[in-house]
Parts: C-alpha cells; sequence; structure tokens
C-alpha cells in the first residue's frame, strides 16, 4: 500500500502540465487520484497515508493560486505627485503671498498583453488641487489604446507632441519660470491637450520617432462638419547625450486657424551638466506672427542642483509688445522622490506686453498690467509616488 502511495507521488511531480496549465485531464496521476480517492483513505490508521493525503491536499490549493491563466494578468498601477510651493508674486505695482498648487495628480495605469505583440494600455489621471479644492475626474492625460513593436496607438485627452517637445526643453516645467510664460502667453496657446484625439507613435527607427496626433473635433460634444479640428506632427532624435525635436501644430478656431512650429533640443555636456534649448514660431495668431526663442541650463553636483533659462518673445504686427523671461533656481533632492526648490523669475514686458512670470502648469498665477514687469520667489516641494 505505501509502495502504490510513493509511486502515484511520484507521479504527480512528473506532471508538468499540472503545474502549468489547467488541463487536468492530460495528466494521468492526477486522473486516476480523483477518480480514486479512496486510496488515500483506505487504512486511517496509517499515519503515512493520513501525512501524504494532506500534503496533497495543501499542494492542491497552493497550486490553484499559481496557475497561469489563459491570458496574462492586468497589470495595474496607482501613482501620482503632490506639488506645492509657497509665492512671493508682484504684478509691478504690489506684492503678495501665495500658496500653489503645481499640476499635482494622481493616477491610474493598466496594461494586459491578449497576443505577443499586441497589449491593451490605459491611462486616466486626475488633477489634484491642494491649495483651492475642487476639479473633475480624468482632466489630465487620459487614454485608451494598443502597442506593440510596431508602435502604439492611442485614443483620448492627452499631452500633443507639441506640448512634450516644450516641456523636454523646459528646465522650469510646472514651475515659476515655466517656459509656457512666454510660448503660450498673448494668444500663443499651443500646449493645452486635444480633445478626442486619436494619436500614433512609432517604433524607433535609426534612433528616431513619429507622431501624430490628431482631433476631428477639439471641443466638447459632436460635430457634423468637423470645423474646429487640430492637429500635431512631431519627430524626435535621441542618441546617448544628445536629442533633437521638430513639431508641427495646428488648433482650428471659429476665425482662424492658429499655427506654430516648435523646435527643441538638449546636450548632456557631461554628467552633470544639461544645456536645453527651444524655437517658435506662431501664425495666423491675433495681431500677427510672433517668434519665441531662447535656451537654458542645469548643473548637478551631488544632491544639489543649480539651473536658470532665459526666453524672449519678438513684437507681433504691433510695436513694444514683446517681453523676456530670466529664472534662476536651486534644487534640492533629499530622495529620488522628493525635492526641495527655490526659484526667483522676472519677466520684464514692453509698454504693450503683459506677459506673467508664474503662469504655466502651474494653480495660482497673476498677470501683469501692460508694460508692467511680472515678479516672483517660489519655495516648493515636490514628491512622487
Amino acid at each position: 500500500m505505501l509502495r502504490k502511495i510513493k509511486k502515484r507521488l511520484i507521479k504527480l511531480s512528473l506532471c508538468h502540465k499540472f503545474v502549468t496549465q489547467k488541463y487536468y485531464g492530460s495528466c494521468p496521476a492526477v486522473t486516476q487520484l480523483l477518480l480514486e480517492p479512496n486510496m488515500f483513505v483506505a487504512n486511517p490508521k496509517n499515519r503515512l497515508v493520513r501525512q501524504s493525503f494532506k500534503s496533497f491536499s495543501l499542494s492542491l490549493i497552493a497550486l490553484s493560486f499559481t496557475m497561469p491563466v489563459a491570458a496574462q494578468a492586468v497589470d495595474v498601477d496607482i501613482y501620482g505627485r503632490a506639488h506645492v510651493s509657497v509665492d512671493v508674486l508682484g504684478d509691478g505695482s504690489d506684492y503678495g503671498l501665495n500658496l500653489s498648487s503645481n499640476a499635482s495628480r494622481i493616477g491610474f495605469r493598466a496594461n494586459h498583453r491578449i497576443h505577443d505583440n499586441i497589449e491593451v494600455i490605459m491611462q486616466l489621471e486626475q488633477k489634484v488641487n491642494f491649495d483651492e479644492r475642487g476639479g473633475e475626474f480624468a482632466t489630465r492625460d487620459s487614454y485608451v489604446g494598443l502597442r506593440g513593436n510596431w508602435g502604439q496607438v492611442r485614443f483620448g485627452s492627452f499631452d500633443t507632441p507639441g506640448k512634450l517637445l516644450r516641456a523636454k526643453a523646459d528646465v522650469f516645467n510646472d514651475r515659476l519660470g515655466d517656459l509656457r510664460n512666454i510660448a503660450s502667453g498673448d494668444n500663443m496657446s499651443f500646449d493645452p491637450r486635444f480633445r478626442n484625439s486619436i494619436h500614433y507613435r512609432s517604433p524607433a527607427f535609426y534612433n528616431t520617432t513619429f507622431d501624430i496626433q490628431y482631433s476631428p473635433h477639439n471641443e466638447t460634444g459632436s460635430t457634423r462638419d468637423n470645423q474646429l479640428q487640430a492637429i500635431s506632427v512631431g519627430v524626435n532624435y535621441s542618441k546617448d547625450r544628445l536629442w533633437l525635436g521638430a513639431v508641427y501644430e495646428m488648433n482650428q478656431l471659429e476665425t482662424r486657424d492658429p499655427t506654430a512650429i516648435r523646435l527643441g533640443g538638449s546636450y548632456q555636456f557631461t554628467d552633470a551638466w544639461q544645456g536645453m534649448a527651444f524655437y517658435q514660431h506662431a501664425s495666423d495668431i491675433a495681431f500677427g506672427d510672433r517668434d519665441v526663442f531662447g535656451g537654458g541650463t542645469k548643473y548637478r553636483f551631488g544632491d544639489y542642483a543649480v539651473m536658470g533659462q532665459i526666453y524672449h518673445s519678438t513684437d507681433n504686427d504691433l510695436d513694444d509688445t514683446g517681453a523676456t523671461m530670466l529664472a534662476v533656481g536651486f534644487d534640492f533632492y533629499v530622495t529620488k522622490d522628493f525635492t526641495l526648490y527655490t526659484i526667483l523669475g522676472v519677466t520684464d514686458n514692453d509698454q504693450l506686453a503683459g506677459f506673467s512670470v508664474s503662469a504655466g502648469g502651474r494653480d495660482t498665477q497673476l498677470f501683469p498690467e501692460l508694460g508692467n514687469t511680472a515678479s516672483g520667489l517660489s519655495m516648493g516641494l515636490i514628491y512622487n509616488f
């Protein structure tokens, strides 16, 4: 009897399909055991019989939790960022103390492989207002799509290739001194996410990727004429320490079609020192075309970094409508997920210009009167999780 039990248990250990698949019928030892369970309890006084049956029963329970299912399980991640700052903001006439929540967020990502070369992807991302409460669900990058070695396609509302290029060249993205103060100021709004958008990104060819994002109706509700279309097309080259990017973007409005060409680049001169540059030509906007250009740099030493950037907007068709923004800052990387920083920024406006220094990805923004200088001192923290 004991010899038969030992022989059956050896057969079970050799049944690979029992461990790796749900095909119980393909394992003869399991089938016979299920058909002849009395074999294990025929002699209840036999200690080895009882222990063998108990061990086998526990093994069945454990295997039921470890055996793979027909398709891979869904992977879901929860992530977020808490970014707040205390700011002294001035409009050229007076100063005030402010609290700002700066692109703080919480999000959910999921992916599910349905084929060797097809994976379903999904993201829901919500802005969090630590300063003033409120908000709506899925206000930030939210989409569903597919990806594989052929590239990826997404459907939803999310950052355009043009916005991503600007952010990559921006030393103070979502902080005081954000490049959007100049590049998206004064009717040059080329950073909002497209609504109802369809996006394709190619795989990398010779270190180069291509993006095209199209919205048949960049507004809420339905359309019967596609009169409010939007498109953003980009190409990016990245190799070793060098990144270069170019984007064409058009956002159709009721009376005009604002268009921008954006160029960006960065180079890692050393492990500690990086330089960035950005250029934008905006056309078919109110009061005429504008050019924006400038650059920034960042130098890291240990757990600290110093950085700065300067950007200038030319006049449009009217004289004295340009502006120059300068910002310098200091970062302390307490951990890889927690940063403390201080930034001092100023925007010098021409007589008929009203560019800010505290707009961009920040909740608390102050715009000066035309011709006044906008300034600010910001002390903040960023916690990523």
